[in-house]
């Protein structure tokens, strides 16, 4: 099969989703480390990995594995290949060290452009859950043609079923083909912001998920981010990646490009989305696996006494995690590792991972 152009019946050409693997996922400490974070973990405890229900989700969007990307850092490269073997190792976008989002879709969607030529590419994080995939496929696909006939840069715009404080917001503008143009971008909100946002009706969550044409991505990082894509267009022709890439600005893609173009569209979808942030977001995935008092919400063996709105979760069948009058905690037993932290302060995990007090 000759992987550099596989299309569609109809002499199109693919749909490619690339699958943005490189994250530490150091918020699931200590289930999620940095020789395997979370993308590479089964949260749900459902048979495949994050990495692997994302894969699944897309691959009826590419028609085939060969058609389906991966960007993730070297040292998940081995990784990637256990969980995904079905994707050509060629298909595998290596990034020499983390430098956030913009500096990977840029170096992912050089190599892929030069590789296929003119393809439309959609980004994806490993790391997110989509509760109904039929609604999200249909989403992409409607996001897809938007890309195609505006030529422009499509974001998946959430539903939003909350008044969420952890997410930035688009404001939805005027219907323009299968969407909307973007109104604009706005910041992750206090409380109050957050109410109004919701109670507007134009608001949509910015879930990070784009579509678009490969020379308009690429165009518009030209325009808006010279200084990434002036050293990495040199970098690629020299074969010099390893030793500039490091030296790259760290920006996501919504600061270095979306925040910026006058060719901004979104798509709402209503799809059962979550990021998966963190432990308090993993318990509202898991809230049908409450334990038996109904009070709590557990992974593994658990028994309670007075005890509620606890996240309890040990991942070895032969552990049990007894909680006896405690009251809105995240209990996680891994190894030899016990993490018990208030579900307010779940944030410190990070804090200590980034300053050493946890290696």
């Amino acid at each position: 099969m000759d992987d550099a152009r596989i299309g569609h019946a109809d002499g199109r050409a693919p749909f490619i989703p690339v699958i943005m693997a490189g994250g530490r996922g150091q918020r699931f400490w200590p289930l999620s480390t940095a020789a395997r974070p979370k993308q590479f973990l089964d949260l749900e405890q459902r048979g495949r990995s994050m990495l692997q229900t994302t894969f699944d989700r897309l691959l009826p969007l590419a028609g085939v594995p060969e058609n389906v990307y991966v960007a993730t850092g070297s040292r998940y490269v081995p990784l990637v290949r256990e969980h995904l073997p079905e994707v050509p190792l060629s298909n595998v976008i290596v990034e020499p060290t983390a430098r956030d989002s913009a500096p990977a879709v840029a170096l992912a969607s050089l190599a892929i452009t030069e590789r296929l030529g003119p393809v439309t590419l959609g980004f994806f994080s490993s790391d997110h859950r989509i509760e109904d995939e039929t609604a999200f496929q249909a989403a992409v696909r409607r996001a897809i043609a938007l890309a195609e006939g505006e030529s422009g840069l499509v974001t998946l715009g959430i539903a939003p079923t909350r008044a969420a404080t952890a997410y930035g917001y688009i404001e939805i503008g005027e219907a323009a083909g299968d969407g909307f143009r973007v109104r604009r971008f706005v910041e992750k909100p206090d409380a109050e912001q957050a109410r109004e946002y919701l109670r507007a009706g134009r608001f949509v969550w910015n879930a990070g998920i784009f579509v678009w044409r490969g020379d308009v991505i690429l165009r518009e990082l030209d325009a808006h981010a010279s200084d990434i894509m002036v050293p990495l267009r040199r970098a690629v022709e020299e074969r010099s990646l390893a030793e500039v890439f490091p030296t790259l600005p760290a920006r996501s893609i919504d600061y270095a490009v979306m925040e910026y173009t006058e060719h901004a569209f979104v798509v709402p979808a209503d799809c059962g989305w979550d990021d998966v942030g963190d432990w308090v977001a993993l318990e509202r995935v898991l809230q049908g696996t409450a334990g038996a008092d109904g009070a709590n919400t557990a992974v593994g063996r658990h028994v309670a006494a007075a005890a509620s709105g606890n996240l309890v979760y040990a991942d070895d069948e032969d552990d049990l995690v007894v909680t006896i009058g405690v009251h809105d905690l995240v209990v996680v037993k891994h190894g030899a590792t016990v993490l018990v932290v208030a579900k307010d302060a779940v944030e410190t995990v990070k804090a200590l991972l980034a300053e050493g007090s946890l290696a």
